[in-house]
């Protein structure tokens, strides 16, 4: 009777364990990182590198969001001087003090697909990169959504230890009333 409810409490402990244990893999151990700053795919955004800098931007709203790296240790540039120019739009970036830029435009909010340069001043190093900004794509977004294997596999695994506890725990108790019935 013993061993029985182990194994059930097993099982259950292990139930309660698994969404830790499906939260890192191989390569993740879920720290906030620069790159896990960055919005899903839903949203339009422009990507550009040179041998100097890596630079994203991710526009919600009226609001381009701007993450600015060293290409070759992708270490986050502070302090840096970028102005944008994509069609009639003209500006300079703002830094915010978690290491982002914003560019703010009200055109933003109705910019489609349009070629977009930065000029960057970091320091003693200068760059100047393009990029084209990609509108959002709805289609993208939802075939991406399910891409998450260890979120399916949660769900499976659990089912599949819920229902093996309720079948242990049904044959135990016919085991048991079946003993008491032939005594």
């Amino acid at each position: 009777m013993t061993g029985v409810r182990i194994i059930l409490l097993g099982a259950c402990i292990a139930t309660g364990l698994l969404p830790v244990a499906g939260r890192a893999h191989e390569g993740h151990d879920d720290v906030a990182s620069p790159a896990s700053r960055l919005p899903g795919i839903n949203v339009p955004r422009v990507e550009a590198q040179s041998d100097l800098f890596e630079i994203v931007g991710v526009v919600e709203g009226d609001a381009m969001k701007i993450f600015l790296d060293r290409y070759a240790t992708n270490e986050p540039v502070a302090n840096a001087k970028i102005d944008i120019e994509t069609g009639a739009l003209k500006g300079s970036a703002q830094a915010n003090p978690d290491g982002t830029y914003t560019f703010r435009n009200a055109a933003l909010a109705k910019a489609g697909a349009a070629p977009v340069t930065f000029t960057i001043a970091a320091g003693s190093d200068s760059d100047l990169l393009t990029g084209d900004l990609v509108s959002a794509n709805p289609d993208a977004a939802r075939a991406h959504a399910g891409d998450d294997p260890l979120r399916n596999r949660w769900w499976w695994l659990a089912g599949a230890l819920a229902l093996a506890s309720g079948v242990g725990g049904a044959w135990w108790s016919r085991r048991r009333r079946n003993r008491e019935t032939v005594r």
